[in-house]
């Protein structure tokens, strides 16, 4: 449990200090110490409890007693405010998305990636050629890797993303810029995501499937449309222990829009056309 953790680690140090803390009020205060008296004296004020307050003709070692009780009632207080404090800036940083609470430049790659995506839009409305709409898809693509790249902190060589889509027959099409190292893997991942009734699916231990066990894949996380599948990103990492709560919020936060793009038919349209026009 954790208090017993934190018990180990500070209870002993703490019950050391704690008694170094008492001998020393019991002397200066036997001793006739007036420091100490002023100082009980003005810290009781604070405390309506007339336990607290201090008296002279009470004994030097209840006077003792009295001093070592006030500085843990304070102690307690202050330890509760930087608890309340430490609370609230978790909860504040729980509701600001990473890449909000991260680097200036990682804002304005998040916007660069809006970019790519409002000129494959703009292609469609202007309704450009086949080939300007592909590439500027292909940008997006390659746009929307380099940044989840970034999050995860890998080079190419360890990670690996496919792009799916509902084809004929409920056959799932997979469409990527590079051949995956083990398609058949990437293939068997996608599908068991698909079985689950979630946007984003995830797997930390890949490799402790039977099936999967000599697959390069140590990694997986996929994020897709709401309802019946439209379009769909998987990224397979080549790496352990890669995953954090930081990084996995950052992901979230960076293919929200993968959830909508499925819903627009026109780009939707060109990833079957990539596909047909094999990748």
């Amino acid at each position: 449990m954790a208090w017993k953790e934190r018990f180990k680690q500070y209870g002993v140090p703490g019950f050391i200090l704690f008694l170094i803390i008492s001998l020393f009020s019991i002397y200066l205060i036997t001793n006739d110490s007036d420091l100490l008296k002023d100082l009980h004296k003005k810290l009781s004020n604070f405390i309506t409890a007339d336990f607290f307050k201090y008296h002279e003709e009470k004994s030097p070692l209840l006077q003792a007693l009295q001093f070592i009780l006030l500085i843990l009632t304070y102690g307690l207080f202050l330890v509760g405010l930087v608890n309340a404090v430490l609370i609230i800036k978790n909860v504040i940083m729980k509701k600001t998305p990473a890449l909000l609470s991260g680097k200036a430049d990682d804002f304005d790659s998040y916007l660069d990636l809006e970019d790519k995506l409002g000129d494959v839009l703009t292609a469609f409305d202007q309704q450009s050629a086949l080939r300007i709409i592909d590439e500027k898809v292909t940008i997006f693509m390659m746009s929307k890797h380099t940044e989840i790249k970034r999050i995860f902190g890998l080079p190419e060589r360890q990670i690996e993303f496919v792009w799916y889509f509902a084809g004929k027959n409920n056959d799932i099409e997979l469409v990527y810029l590079k051949t995956p190292t083990d398609l058949e893997s990437v293939a068997k991942l996608i599908n068991s995501a698909l079985d689950m009734p979630y946007v984003r699916v995830q797997e930390s231990a890949v490799n402790s499937r039977m099936e999967l066990s000599e697959s390069p894949i140590r990694q997986f996380i996929s994020v897709r449309n709401y309802g019946q599948l439209k379009l769909g990103l998987a990224v397979f990492i080549h790496k352990d222990n890669i995953f954090t709560n930081e990084n996995l919020k950052e992901f979230t936060y960076y293919t929200s829009k993968i959830i909508l793009l499925g819903t627009n038919n026109r780009f939707l349209r060109q990833f079957k056309r990539k596909k047909n026009a094999g990748n």
